[in-house]
C-alpha cells in the first residue's frame, strides 16, 4: 500500500511521461489508456494538462510524444552533473585521437542510459544517441557497471533483466554472465566482442569517484577487423586507460587504474 504522502495524480502523470519516453515512437490516446490500464477520459485529461506545460506534445494522427521542455530539462542535468561536465572534453579528444565511436553510461535499473555518445560509424540495427537505454548484459558499459556491484546484487538485477540475444554471440546464460562479470573485474576493464553487433569490438573502462566507486563507464568502439591487428588494439587501450584515469582523477579518485572495486 502506498503511503499517504504519495499522490496518485502525480504519479500518472509522470506514468505517462515514462511511457512516452521508453517508446520507439508516438503513441496514441488508445494506447497510451491500455498501456496503462486506465480509461481514455483520464488519459486525456492528464495528457492536455502536460500539453500545457510543455511536457508533452501531440502530432499530426493524434500521436503524442515527450516535448522540448523534458529534452531541456534532461540536458541541464546532464551539464550539471560533475561526472558529465569534467568527461566531455576528454571523450571527445579520445573519439578525435583515434577515430573511434566513444559512450558513456550510468546504470538506470536494469539498463545502462547513454548520457555521452560521439558517433563515427553506427554498429547497431538502431541508432544509439544520448538519452537511449541499452542492455547491461551484452555491453561494455553494462559489464563494467554490473562487475561494480555485489554479486548478489548483480544477480538479482539479471533476474529482472531481459536477457535476449541481440546477435548470435550474445551471451544470456546468467551463469555464463556472472563468470564474465568476475573476468570484468578482475582485469579492470570489460569487453564485449559481437555481443552488441556483429561488427563491434568493444571496451569499456569505469570512471571512479573520489571514494573509489565506479559512478559511470566509457566504451571505446573499434570494429571487429581491428581486433587482430594488435598494435591497434594496443593503442586504443593505452588511450582509453589514460582517458578513463584522467576523468577518474578529475573526480577525486588517486588509486591504481583501470580498477573496478568488489
Amino acid at each position: 500500500m502506498r503511503d499517504r504522502k504519495f499522490i496518485k495524480s502525480v504519479g500518472k502523470a509522470i506514468a505517462i511521461m515514462e511511457l512516452l519516453g521508453s517508446s520507439p515512437e508516438p503513441l496514441s490516446l488508445t494506447q497510451i489508456a491500455e498501456r496503462l490500464e486506465t480509461n481514455k477520459t483520464t488519459v486525456q485529461r492528464f495528457l492536455f494538462t502536460l500539453m500545457e506545460l510543455g511536457y508533452v506534445r501531440i502530432l499530426s494522427g493524434k500521436r503524442y510524444m515527450l516535448g522540448n521542455k523534458v529534452l531541456s530539462m534532461a540536458f541541464q542535468f546532464l551539464h550539471s552533473e560533475g561526472v558529465f561536465s569534467i568527461a566531455r572534453p576528454y571523450l571527445e579528444d579520445l573519439s578525435n585521437s583515434l577515430e573511434r565511436s566513444v559512450s558513456m553510461g550510468v546504470l538506470d535499473g536494469s539498463e545502462v542510459l547513454v548520457i555521452f555518445r560521439k558517433e563515427r560509424t553506427r554498429y547497431y540495427p538502431f541508432a544509439v544517441y544520448v538519452g537511449s537505454r541499452v542492455p547491461a548484459h551484452c555491453t561494455t558499459m553494462g559489464k563494467v557497471l554490473l562487475s561494480s556491484l555485489p554479486t548478489e546484487q548483480a544477480k538479482e538485477l539479471l533476474d529482472e533483466m531481459n536477457l535476449f540475444k541481440v546477435t548470435p554471440n550474445t551471451v544470456v546464460k546468467k551463469s555464463e554472465i556472472i563468470k564474465d562479470l568476475k573476468a570484468t573485474r578482475e582485469r579492470g576493464y570489460a569487453i564485449s566482442d559481437g555481443e552488441f553487433s556483429l561488427d563491434l569490438y568493444s571496451i569499456g573502462v569505469p570512471l571512479l569517484n573520489h571514494e573509489g566507486q565506479v559512478v559511470a563507464s566509457v566504451a571505446l568502439s573499434l570494429n571487429t577487423s581491428d581486433k587482430p591487428v594488435q598494435k591497434t588494439v594496443d593503442k586504443a587501450l593505452e588511450k582509453l586507460f589514460q582517458t578513463g584515469k584522467v576523468i577518474s582523477q578529475g573526480l577525486g579518485y588517486e588509486g591504481s587504474y583501470p580498477v573496478i572495486p568488489s
